[in-house]
């Protein structure tokens, strides 16, 4: 029977502890969570997007959505509409503050990038890259 101290079982509760440190990381660096930089993300790119495509796009339930667009919208940082002729329809665009934020964000988030894989030669990262990929297929199967 396995004690949980297997080396598969330590790697495991390594990269978990990875995962939960580096997201506290960049959340305290860039002062928001990942999720919520994401959406400001994609609403850039689009100019203009659905909430529901935005829902839909990112994996989240309809309660998380709306609970971050709140919060984004309380900030200044972006603007929801209804709009006819369908007004269940919301639209979602960036204001120049949250187009300013998000430039900053971006900057904030390639510099933690940076951090996080230095020291890594490029065919590490091709290595893990490769790793996380099938690794993420297993899960999935």
């Amino acid at each position: 029977m396995d004690d949980g101290c297997s080396e598969r079982a330590l790697l495991v509760a390594k990269m978990h502890g990875l995962c939960k440190n580096m997201n506290q990381t960049f959340e305290a660096t860039l002062q928001m969570s990942g999720t919520k930089v994401e959406l400001l993300y994609r609403i850039s790119c689009a100019h203009e997007q659905n909430q529901q495509a935005l829902q839909q796009a990112l994996n989240l339930d309809a309660a998380a959505i709306t609970r971050h667009l709140r919060k984004l919208e309380e900030d200044g940082l972006l603007i929801r509409e209804k709009r006819a002729p369908d007004r269940r329809a919301t639209f979602i665009r960036l204001t120049a503050l949250g187009e300013t934020r998000l430039t900053e964000l971006i900057a904030q988030k390639e510099t933690f990038q940076r951090q996080l894989l230095d020291g890594l030669s490029k065919q590490e990262l091709a290595g893990f890259a490769d790793i996380l990929e099938r690794m993420s297929a297993n899960i999935t199967r």
